[in-house]
């Protein structure tokens, strides 16, 4: 699929496209303000996709090589549209023996709730906190990384996941006290 893709051939674009298109969209949705800009951001990588196959070495999977291409676009995205980003001088130490107490969570709320609950509450994650949550829990990147890529701090990279973590966990109790008073109206 990938040579005919190479070779221009529109049945094997299209076949790419389609197989392909439910990854991007999850990890766009997982970024993006709203739906409308991931569906938009997916094209775009598609474009890039196509424009750039021909670097694409065999190395690795194809999947992590466009979903990091699709990645470093949300990335790109959200930086243009932040350009003017408020900078947080607030510190967090992770050593802090109180930082991972923060961020425990239920299991038994996790086994209640939909798929589509968790990724409405990601979603309403602030921006940078949303960019940094994605990337380190579900792109696997370090704090150093992340640093890197949005030119901030490693320590600006631990407080905007600490934030983004307390947030869900308001979210969370918030939801599994909806679900216990809907449970006790019963």
């Amino acid at each position: 699929m990938i040579d005919g893709c190479m070779k221009n051939n529109p049945f094997m674009q299209k076949s790419l496209y389609y197989a392909y298109y439910p990854l991007l969209m999850r990890i766009g949705i997982r970024y993006a303000p709203a739906r409308e800009d991931a569906e938009q951001w997916v094209q775009d990588a598609f474009l890039k996709i196509f424009d750039q196959l021909h670097t694409y070495q065999y190395l690795g999977s194809f999947e992590g090589w466009i979903r990091k291409i699709m990645v470093r676009l949300c990335i790109d995205r959200l930086r243009a549209h932040h350009a003017q980003s408020q900078v947080i001088t607030e510190s967090v130490d992770p050593e802090d023996p109180s930082w991972e107490a923060h961020n425990y969570v239920e299991n038994e709320f996790i086994s209640k709730t939909s798929a589509e609950d968790l990724l409405r509450m990601i979603t309403a994650l602030a921006d940078r906190q949303k960019l940094v949550f994605n990337l380190i829990v579900f792109e696997a990147y370090t704090y150093k990384e992340v640093a890197a890529l949005l030119n901030i701090t490693e320590n600006h990279t631990y407080l905007l996941l600490h934030q983004a973590r307390k947030q869900l966990k308001a979210m969370m109790t918030q939801q599994s006290e909806l679900q216990k008073v809907s449970y006790e109206q019963r």
